[in-house]
Formats: structure tokens, sequence, C-alpha cells
């Protein structure tokens, strides 16, 4: 893929970006800073995302001494091609993890509402398959799909969040501010699992042709992320509970469960919107196969990276399966989401910044 061919515009980045970040974490999040903080969840959710936004705004600045090099290219430049290797190498590993914990948690997901009789290997196989399909075609055909769903995907999950207004007890809300700024602080780093994404601009960059744009983009998109993790994390909450909702292994598809239609105009609202929610992992893998492909191609400096989708399924397939149970598959996610997200969203980034101040290398070096 030839970053002088292949363009996008900041816009695009920013619905990239969103309907990857927003997918599989959503599902855990109530539980997640319920566990942590109790009914101070949401303040969670805002340092989380008010350390994304920062940490996106690093490898922003970053990607502008650079723009027209992904993350491979210029870290070749600042280390050497075998350091740059071995970040590449990385991101992989981390993009094809993420990916097959992507898809492992939709077919536990699919297999207890949908189709309990059906093998998870089958379910886990056809979603790999049609998320190939799109994503050999490369990123300009990815990011206009993402354009004609995100309406399809975010205006009827809003709506269903509203529409179970009838089961919420705002008093499950208090108190408020009981928590310890020191719990605060390292439970924003125990729930960036939701925020994930945000970090793949350092392969993006060079694609977008309005790059002027993307700081604010940035801060657009992880907003909105923010202001509908609040939304989701305050309804449900209000409606179960701090104590019922930490026994939930997924409170959103809970609640949208607890929905009644009046009139039964609608029944099994929750097949409608577990059916939205395909769309919503749907997108996050696709994201992610494709940068674990194109990084892959760049690491084997190879211009192509369709010939790497097929020789990845069945590896992000195996990887998909070895957890053994939901608790364990949750157990290792909790551990990739932290060591791995910490890894590739901060240590890598800042240190690739401050080489490249001290070298003075990249465009900003100069002017």
């Amino acid at each position: 893929m030839d970053s002088n061919k292949i363009k996008i515009s900041s816009r695009q980045l920013g619905i990239l970006l969103i309907v990857t970040i927003v997918g599989v974490g959503i599902l855990t999040l109530p539980r997640e800073v319920s566990e942590i903080a109790g009914t101070d969840g949401w303040i969670l959710i805002i340092l989380g995302g008010i350390a994304s936004i920062l940490m996106s705004l690093v490898i922003h600045t970053l990607s502008m001494r650079f723009p027209n090099q992904t993350i491979i290219e210029y870290s070749e430049e600042l280390l050497g091609r075998p350091l740059s290797i071995l970040i590449g190498i990385i991101i992989f590993t981390y993009c094809s993890m993420f990916a097959a914990f992507s898809v492992r948690i939709f077919g536990e997901v699919l297999k207890m509402f949908l189709l309990p009789k059906t093998p998870i290997e089958v379910i886990t196989i056809t979603f790999l398959l049609t998320a190939g399909y799109l994503v050999r075609n490369g990123l300009e055909p990815i990011v206009r799909f993402y354009e004609l769903i995100i309406m399809i995907m975010f205006i009827p999950y809003l709506l269903a969040l509203f529409a179970g207004t009838s089961n919420v007890n705002f008093t499950n809300l208090l108190p408020v501010f009981q928590t310890s700024p020191r719990v605060l602080l390292k439970g924003s780093f125990q729930i960036i699992f939701s925020y994930i994404g945000f970090e793949f601009i350092f392969l993006l960059f060079p694609f977008v042709s309005d790059q002027k744009n993307i700081r604010k983009t940035l801060l657009i998109s992880i907003s909105s992320i923010i202001l509908l993790y609040l939304i989701t994390n305050i309804f449900v909450l209000a409606t179960f509970g701090e104590d019922t909702i930490e026994s939930l292994i997924w409170p959103l598809m809970a609640y949208i469960k607890s929905i009644e239609i009046p009139g039964g105009f609608i029944e099994q609202l929750e097949g409608i919107i577990m059916t939205i929610w395909v769309l919503f992992i749907y997108t996050t893998l696709s994201t992610v196969y494709f940068l674990s492909s194109f990084t892959l191609s760049r690491v084997m400096n190879v211009k192509e990276h369709s010939f790497f989708v097929s020789l990845l399924l069945p590896v992000i397939h195996i990887l998909s399966l070895l957890p053994d149970n939901v608790a364990q598959l949750y157990d290792w996610l909790g551990i990739f989401s932290f060591y791995g997200s910490t890894l590739v969203s901060v240590i890598i980034p800042s240190f690739l910044l401050l080489v490249a101040k001290v070298r003075k290398k990249g465009e900003k070096a100069n002017g």
C-alpha cells in the first residue's frame, strides 16, 4: 500500500477510530469500573479518556515530525533497522492478539445469546472470513464501509439505551466521591482497554490527506467515546446498582434484555441490539486485522498486504481459541490490555519522540 496513492480524510480517520475503539470493551465496562470504584466509576471513564487524549497527542506530535512515514519507517531512521524490526514485531503481535481477543469475545457472546448450539470454532472462523474479505481490499474500502454503517451502529444503540429509562433508579448512582484519588488513578489504567485504538494513528498518519486537522479529529473522536461510555455506564449502573452489576459478565447485554417496549411493539430487543453489536465488533476486528497484516508487510518490506491477510487468518483463529473459558479469556485480556497497551501506546511512542528530539530528527527539527 503506497501512501502516495492511498489517501483518506481526517474525518474518515475519526470515523475509523470511533468504530474501532467502541467494540469489545463496552460490554464489560460498567462492571469493570464498578469493581474498582463503585458508584465513582464514571470518574474512571473520564480519567481513562483524558489519559487516552494525552497519549494520542504525544503520538500525533511524533507523527507530525515524520508525516510521510509510519512508525516502522521512522523508527528505522531513529534507531536502526534491527530495532525497527523489533518494534514492528511488537506492534504486529499486539494487533494480532487484539484481533484474537475480539473474535473470541464475539464468539462467546453470540453463542450465549443467539447461537447456543453452534460450536464456537464455527462462529469465529466464519467471522474471520467475512472480515478478511473486507481487509484484503485495503484501507480505502474499509473506511468507506465504516462511513456507510456508522449511523446504523450508533443511532439504534443510543435509542435502545434510552428505551430502558423506565427501569432506571438514579439513586443507585449515589454516593459519589467516595473513592480515594490513588485508587482512581490506578483504576484509570486498568480500564485502558476500553480506549485501545487511538494509538493506531502512528500507522495511519501518512495516509491522511489533510494532516493539519488530525489533532482536532483526535480530540473530537475520543471525547465522543468518553460521552458514549458515560451514558452507557450511567444507565446500566442506575438500573442494576453497584452490587448486582459486579456479578454480571456482560452488564450491557443484561441491561438490553431488561428493556420492555410498551405494547409489545418490539419483542426480543436484545436480538436487534446483538445485530448492531456484531457491527461494532466487525469494525474493530477489521481494523486490527488490517493493521496486523499491514505491519507485517512493512516489517517484511513487501508493498502488498493482501497476501498476509490469508496467512494470518488461521493464526488469529488458533490464538482466539487458546483460552479455556470466559474467565480465563478475561484474565488474559486484562494482562494484555495493561501491559500491551502500556508498551505500544505509551512507552514506544514516548521513547521515539524523545530520541527524535535529542537527535533533532524529523521535519519539526528544522522549523
